[in-house]
């Protein structure tokens, strides 16, 4: 190496959050293909065109078309052994959606070696607000899940396409619990709402009569 050669590029610096935005974006990524499985069981089902199917399902919500998809699965009398399938990845998905919502709907920062994410900003009064704590190990289950989410739901609306006929891909993909445990969130400034006071039940008509005469 010469004078004149240039200079290697510099490596760049690791910092302490780096491992942590990574598993952000791969997590998000593989929540989107996910999502866009729900969405391609759902046109598949539906028994529409394709361009019929879209133009109904576009822009659904999530929860929506899931709880169309259960509705559609049981109508169509599908396979117990399929609908099951289904049922856990629209449930695992939609936990995993709550999560999902926190982490790129509220203000975020970098602290203590995990993301603490917060609607102190947003919220309508200090009385409500939420923190929300996420590690790389949460982000890389729930990263892990969706792919499974859609790998499942593929072999449901494309069942002859690879990998899904090979039996050790099969085993691999359904043989295996989901990582990612939800856990509700916790507001301790919120208190739990009054329940409303037992109505009296009304004496009958004929009771009501006698008490008006007297």
């Amino acid at each position: 190496m010469s004078w004149l050669d240039p200079l290697p590029e510099p490596i760049p610096e690791i910092r302490e959050d780096t491992p942590h935005y990574e598993t952000v974006g791969r997590f998000v990524t593989s929540f989107a293909n996910a999502e866009a499985a729900v969405h391609m069981l759902a046109r598949h089902l539906c028994g529409l065109s394709d361009e019929k199917a879209r133009i109904i399902f576009g822009g659904m919500r999530l929860p929506d078309i899931s709880d169309i998809i259960r509705h559609i699965a049981k109508i169509d009398k599908l396979a117990a052994e399929t609908l099951e399938v289904v049922d856990e990845c629209l449930t695992q998905l939609g936990l995993i959606a709550k999560r999902r919502h926190v982490l790129v709907h509220r203000t975020s920062s970098f602290f203590d070696g995990k993301i603490i994410a917060s609607n102190v900003l947003t919220t309508k009064s200090l009385k409500a607000v939420e923190g929300d704590v996420f590690d790389v190990k949460e982000l890389s289950d729930m990263q892990v899940d969706c792919l499974h989410i859609y790998l499942r739901l593929c072999n449901i609306y494309s069942p002859k396409q690879p990998p899904h006929l090979n039996p050790e891909v099969d085993a691999i993909i359904y043989g295996r619990s989901w990582r990612y445990k939800y856990v509700p969130p916790k507001t301790p400034h919120l208190k739990a709402r009054a329940k409303p006071p037992k109505q009296q039940p009304r004496p009958p008509a004929s009771h009501e009569r006698q008490d008006a005469e007297e």
